[in-house]
């Protein structure tokens, strides 16, 4: 397991060397750390206009800095909250004094992915290949291709803008991600039709550019920030019709993720495959933890495919507890 390099660059104040201890240390644990520490370098700034003394962390300072702001979301609330909080238990174990805030935010962990229908799949293709081209965007080629890796492989919306040119085989129908969500590497294989179309894709953006340019690149040839992705993506669900719950509530562009494993996992079924055996190649092609993490398409496909559980426990019901209600 490897992360990816990080820039420590950017810490200021009297927490500066803490907070890149902090950092390195959680980072040596194995943890991604990349979007907590750029918080907690926001949170350095922040700090300028408090007064610190002997690197104490005040309730003042921490009550300041965790009150929630306007039209801010819970989850990212509370990803704030609890991102300094452990940076006060740091502090704390140190010897320093510190005052550790508790997480007043209400995160609903209890969403239900949106499967989308093979027809929604269909539509959300349409209409992003009608996409109009634009004379200082390149959005009109790279959305198409963008949502079809998406499904086609499963992979998280920061796993594909991070890709690189280097990191899209068409030769060998091959998809290099490279230190992912759990700082691992992983090979994905590409279906004959996906291939053909990032290779069409690639030859109208790539002609002039090298290996570590980025595959989904704008004209810049910086990344496409993948706030700017699932923008579009809402775009496209009102052209096809498929209704939008309010923020938080989804259909959410990771749900195309979530409908590629249903629909792989049905696909196995339909197959005669022995999903005792399957899961786990599933699991990997994700780049999930464990199988465990994989358990919950079998539940959801079975709620997109009313009937397919009887297959499913032909083959494993010993693996897939039945969960009673209370």
């Amino acid at each position: 397991m490897r992360s990816k390099a990080y820039d420590f660059n950017g810490f200021v104040g009297d927490f500066r060397e803490l907070l890149v201890q902090f950092v390195q240390m959680k980072r040596s644990l194995g943890f991604d750390y990349v979007k907590e520490a750029n918080l907690l370098k926001r949170f350095s700034k922040f700090t300028l206009d408090y007064p610190i003394e002997n690197h104490a962390l005040t309730k003042e300072l921490a009550d300041a800095w965790t009150a929630k702001r306007l039209s801010e979301r819970d989850v990212t609330w509370g990803m704030r909250i609890n991102n300094l909080r452990q940076f006060a238990l740091f502090l704390s174990n140190l010897g320093y004094d510190a005052y550790i805030p508790f997480c007043r935010a209400k995160i609903d962990r209890n969403y239900v992915p949106y499967i989308f229908t093979s027809e929604q799949i269909r539509c959300i293709f349409t209409a992003c290949d009608n996409i109009k081209p634009h004379p200082l965007s390149n959005q009109h080629l790279v959305f198409p291709a963008i949502y079809r890796l998406l499904y086609g492989c499963g992979l998280r919306i920061s796993e594909a803008v991070d890709l690189k040119q280097k990191d899209v085989d068409v030769k060998h129908e091959m998809v290099t991600v490279r230190a992912s969500k759990f700082g691992k590497d992983r090979l994905i294989p590409m279906s004959p039709s996906l291939t053909r179309c990032l290779e069409a894709y690639s030859l109208k953006i790539h002609t002039f550019f090298t290996p570590e340019d980025y595959f989904f690149m704008k004209r810049d040839r910086t990344a496409y920030a993948p706030a700017t992705v699932y923008e579009n993506f809402r775009q496209i669900l009102w052209i096809c019709r498929i209704p939008h719950g309010g923020r938080g509530r989804g259909p959410r562009l990771h749900d195309l993720r979530h409908t590629f494993a249903v629909h792989s996992l049905n696909q196995m079924v339909r197959q005669g495959m022995d999903l005792y055996c399957s899961l786990p190649f599933l699991s990997t092609y994700l780049g999930h933890a464990s199988v465990k993490a994989t358990e919950r398409y079998v539940r959801l496909t079975e709620e997109a495919y009313p009937g397919i559980m009887d297959a499913v426990s032909r083959t494993c019901a010993y693996v897939f507890p039945e969960v009673k209600s209370r």
